[in-house]
């Protein structure tokens, strides 16, 4: 019995001995087990953030060259902004965070030979813009594409006229309104007024010159190349004057703006504010500035917005290959000797009464609101050289306009 006892206690112990040996291999599973969990949480959480770093890179590459590309296409690194015809380099970008902890880089660049995207034959002012980013130890990378195309606002490929006036129209003075493109040189809603000058005529081709003649003839400031005059003080108001249309005089202010433009009055407005070619005295600064924007303006191509009343003493806006789309939000005065090149429309009034050239189209809403009362919304008494030129306003082969360009809808992609 004694003996028997004592051997059942022993095999107590091994009992024991099992159970500390299982939770002992049991915890250092869930340790081994609870290690590994946590590397990987930790390699998860780095490529996670790695990828977040590199997204953010390339987001803010797809930002600088979708503004790059608003500023006039894909050939914009040459001298005095004529084209090489050669697509600009990749440009590298280099990100510092906010408490410059870390940095960031990407590359942007344009493709201009992909099928889903470019024209054929390629061009530099429709493609697809390819963002990539990189973490800040260059492990993680990320791609941001999508097609950017110009933008094209005017109705119809622009005016048909060179003056369009949604009311009267009064020239004192010198004037020349020239289409040799057309029979047609103004077109308003009320009557047409030449004054006394025998120096206003208007004029069209003359029959000798083909419409195939170069661009340099067919929109020469030149009112003695290839033209025959048509109506004038003397002549009196001829064919290509079309005066007192009730199409045109019985349009609203919207409705007249809408037969010039693709979009409503505030979205192309935000579209200059955009291309940061919007132009107003309002810089916070409790200092009221002049109404004059002859330095703000001189040199600028593309969509511009001019608000409030204003006035321009000379400068040049836009050119023969990179023209302008000048709104002015109010009455405009225009001396001095401005040469604008593509489309000039007013809120309100236009009075010239300097020595003006406009090389493409003039129209005129002459909202009652804004023009001095008793006054004509067009009124020229001093030299103005009104050309028109469809090739400005549709601005064909050319590099698209700054503030006229878009990205694609349905055509962004951010992944491989």
């Amino acid at each position: 019995m004694l003996n028997g006892t004592c051997h059942l206690n022993h095999q107590r112990g091994f009992a024991t001995l099992l159970t500390s040996l299982i939770i002992l291999v049991g915890i250092t599973l869930i340790t081994l087990f609870t290690a590994r969990t946590t590397l990987m949480e930790q390699r998860m959480s780095a490529n996670h953030y790695r990828s977040s770093q590199a997204y953010a890179a390339a987001y803010a590459a797809y930002s600088y060259g979708l503004s790059y590309f608003n500023q006039g296409g894909f050939d914009q690194l040459q001298p005095l902004g004529e084209t090489d015809y050669t697509k600009d380099d990749h440009f590298s970008l280099f990100l510092t965070s906010t408490d410059s902890s870390t940095q960031t880089s990407a590359i942007v660049y344009f493709d201009n030979s992909d099928p889903a995207c470019s024209a054929s034959p390629p061009t530099f002012s429709q493609g697809k813009l390819v963002a990539e980013g990189f973490s800040d130890d260059g492990k993680g990378r990320h791609t941001i594409s999508q097609c950017v195309a110009p933008l094209d606002i005017l109705r119809g490929g622009g005016p048909k006229q060179p003056l369009i006036s949604r009311t009267s129209v009064s020239l004192t003075g010198n004037a020349s309104v020239i289409n040799r493109y057309g029979n047609t040189t103004t077109w308003a809603g009320d009557p047409v007024i030449l004054g006394n000058s025998n120096s206003i005529k208007t004029y069209i081709r003359d029959a000798g010159t083909p419409l195939s003649a170069a661009t340099t003839v067919l929109e020469s400031t030149n009112s003695t190349v290839a033209t025959q005059i048509i109506s004038s003080s003397n002549l009196g108001i001829g064919f290509d004057i079309i005066e007192s249309d009730p199409a045109l005089s019985g349009l609203t202010a919207d409705e007249f703006f809408d037969n010039t433009f693709v979009l409503p009055r505030g979205d192309i407005k935000d579209l200059a504010i955009n291309a940061d070619q919007l132009l107003n005295d309002d810089d916070d600064d409790d200092v009221p500035d002049s109404s004059n924007y002859t330095a703000d303006i001189d040199g600028l191509t593309g969509l511009i917005w001019v608000e409030g009343n204003s006035s321009l003493s000379g400068g040049n806006i836009g050119t023969s290959t990179q023209p302008a789309i000048v709104i002015f939000n109010g009455n405009a005065q225009i001396t001095g000797n401005p040469t604008i090149h593509g489309l000039v429309y007013v809120f309100g009034q236009l009075k010239v009464s300097g020595t003006v050239s406009v090389v493409g189209a003039a129209v005129i809403e002459g909202d009652p609101n804004l023009v001095p009362t008793g006054q004509s919304p067009v009124i020229g008494n001093g030299t103005l050289n009104q050309v028109f030129a469809p090739s400005l306003l549709q601005n064909d082969d050319n590099q698209p306009l700054p503030g006229l360009t878009v990205a694609v809808a349905g055509t962004w992609k951010d992944w491989e």
